[in-house]
């Protein structure tokens, strides 16, 4: 079954190097620019959970702010042992200048 497809903000408004956050039905979700490109994936850390949209991106890198574990926003792989931990990530669509990702509520 596909997925919907939800509205999260303006593109323009997201400069690279750059995080937002939206709050998807109780979904948390963040969104990074990386170098022009946007990604999405969950905001919980797989962790503890802490608020990844509050963390640092370096390059395609976003790293918890509660205790530095590190993930690839491309792929939402972790990239501190255990390294099999994935963050979910969602498709990424800009149409007139607005952000949309694709949500499967099935998974």
């Amino acid at each position: 079954m596909a997925g919907e497809w939800v509205e999260i903000g303006e593109a323009n408004q997201l400069a690279p190097g750059q995080l937002i956050y939206a709050a998807i039905e109780g979904l948390p979700v963040t969104v990074a620019n990386v170098d022009g490109t946007l990604y999405a994936f969950s905001d919980a850390c797989r962790h503890e959970g802490g608020p990844l949209s509050a963390g640092v991106l370096i390059g395609a890198t976003i790293t918890c702010p509660w205790h530095g574990w590190a993930y690839d926003v491309r792929t939402g792989k972790s990239l501190v042992p255990p390294v099999g931990l994935r963050l979910a990530t969602y498709p990424v669509r800009i149409c007139d200048d607005t952000i949309w990702i694709e949500i499967d509520w099935e998974q």
